[in-house]
């Protein structure tokens, strides 16, 4: 195929050749004996302009897309490698159902007419929290029998919820105490936990679903050297959990 180069050198030559035939005949005062020979010179000079023309034209329209193979492998979706979201929103939604809990939870100590409680959602469990004045007589583990309805009324509500684990732990002040059943707080709190989990598995709760802790004075809520913060201390708390989030170690 002729390049626009190549074009341009033909009319040059072209019109060379027209141009001496033309000085000759003008020096020999004569005409050249074929009279078209000026048409033919004239109408090839044109059209190799033409030619010339079209092809710059076309050397500056836009080239078109070419497509070529490409190969099989890189048409293989590339693994990537994604920051997990799911226990973020397993997360949320657990918040949301203890959340839910809570407030029935209200209504079933309400009903109980027990007051002195407490209710909270934190680190992913519930905690319900009873003084020890509703619960125990002082110094002793045997439950009184005015927590015993609203306990009652609690196992009932736990069947209810078998997808949660029930954590039963005791809590003292830092009073020492030295009998021959607690020779201090801590067999003190966790026996404690054990009658209020005892109670709850003769309410037919499912007793693999229990779990007991007693922690003596050594996780106080309260000012142990006020009498106030001596009887905020002095408590039993029941925390339900998620099955799962337990065996994750996540509490």
């Amino acid at each position: 195929m002729r390049t626009q180069e190549n074009l341009i050198s033909e009319l040059e030559i072209s019109e060379l050749k027209r141009l001496r035939l033309k000085r000759q005949s003008l020096l020999e005062g004569c005409e050249p004996e074929d009279s078209s020979l000026w048409a033919m010179l004239d109408i090839m000079t044109l059209i190799l302009a033409f030619f010339i023309m079209l092809y710059s034209n076309q050397a500056h329209m836009p080239q078109k897309l070419k497509i070529e193979h490409i190969p099989t492998e890189l048409h293989q979706p590339v693994a990537t490698v994604k920051t997990p979201a799911k226990p973020v929103k397993k997360v949320q939604e657990s918040e949301l159902d203890l959340l839910n809990i809570e407030d029935r939870l209200h209504q079933v100590m309400e009903k109980s007419n027990i007051s002195n409680y407490s209710v909270k959602v934190a680190k992913n469990r519930l905690v319900l929290t009873l003084g020890e004045n509703i619960s125990f007589p002082s110094g002793q583990a045997r439950l009184l029998d005015y927590i015993k309805p609203a306990l009652k009324d609690l196992a009932s509500f736990f069947i209810t919820e078998p997808e949660y684990r029930i954590i039963v732990a005791g809590h003292t002040d830092n009073t020492p105490i030295h009998t021959a059943r607690f020779p201090s707080n801590w067999e003190l709190s966790a026996a404690r936990a054990m009658s209020v989990a005892g109670f709850l598995i003769d309410c037919r709760v499912a007793p693999e679903r229990i779990n007991i802790e007693g922690f003596g004075q050594y996780l106080p809520i309260g000012d142990n050297t006020h009498f106030l913060g001596r009887e905020a201390n002095r408590r039993v708390e029941i925390s339900l959990v998620k099955k799962e989030e337990q065996s994750e170690g996540s509490l």
